[in-house]
């Protein structure tokens, strides 16, 4: 089996991509980064496609909703062409985003064409909240922890360790599942109790906040349904 990880120097996607090294063996995983490499991608001999290599962040995409578009979108459609034409499973990193009102923002906007335009042999990803080791220096909890966070807002969250991304994903690629999946605990847990417990409770609330969803709790009856449970539980 031949695996290819876009986006496998990311933090989901490096993750990712040493679970499934040391799941086959470091021969029989590839791995390529963005933003050239995935439009320059030109096919192999891969048996799945696991793309992660998108951009993520609602706040920037309402600045610069251009960047997401064109990496989103534009720069992933070779990749999604050649798993049409090979009939080759692709798994790819939706959002929990789409479950809303994916228009408000562009980054949702950018991940609701990715499931339109996904071909038939396909699930979407719909990650909630991912949280661990290496998470980008801009996400909540990782700013939390490092003491670096200068507001609270007043959302819950779906917080999902990236180590049950990782199993999810494997259990996701043996099942006959096809389609958009959410992938989440199923448990949500405030931004300010997540901040209290981390000796952060003296943080001001952000009540503007454009483009976010109050909650993006995930129903995981279609993922549960694999045989796959989380592991790690946040508070």
């Amino acid at each position: 089996m031949l695996v290819l990880i876009t986006g496998h120097k990311g933090f989901i996607g490096r993750h990712v991509y040493a679970d499934w090294q040391q799941q086959l063996g470091k021969e029989c995983v590839h791995g390529i980064d963005i933003p050239d490499d995935i439009a320059n991608f030109n096919g192999g001999d891969y048996d799945l496609v696991i793309h992660l290599a998108a951009f993520a962040n609602i706040r920037e995409s309402l600045d610069n909703p251009h960047k997401f578009y064109e990496n989103n979108v534009t720069k992933a459609r070779k990749l999604f062409d050649w798993c049409r034409e090979t009939n080759t499973l692709l798994m790819y990193a939706s959002s929990s985003a789409v479950d809303g009102e994916y228009w408000e923002n562009p980054y949702a906007m950018s991940k609701w064409i990715n499931e339109v335009m996904a071909p038939p042999n396909s699930i979407g990803m719909r990650f909630t909240t991912v949280y661990g080791e290496n998470s980008r220096p801009d996400m909540m909890y990782r700013m939390l922890e490092d003491k670096t966070a200068t507001y609270v807002t007043n959302h819950t969250r779906d917080w999902i360790h990236v180590e049950d991304v990782c199993s999810a994903i494997r259990y996701l690629a043996v099942s006959t599942i096809r389609g958009p999946v959410s992938v989440g605990t199923g448990i949500s847990v405030s931004v300010k109790e997540l901040a209290n417990k981390m000796g952060m409770s003296h943080l001001p609330v952000r009540e503007l906040t454009p483009g976010e969803r109050q909650d993006n709790t995930a129903d995981v009856t279609l993922l549960c349904s694999t045989g796959w449970n989380p592991t790690h539980k946040l508070l």
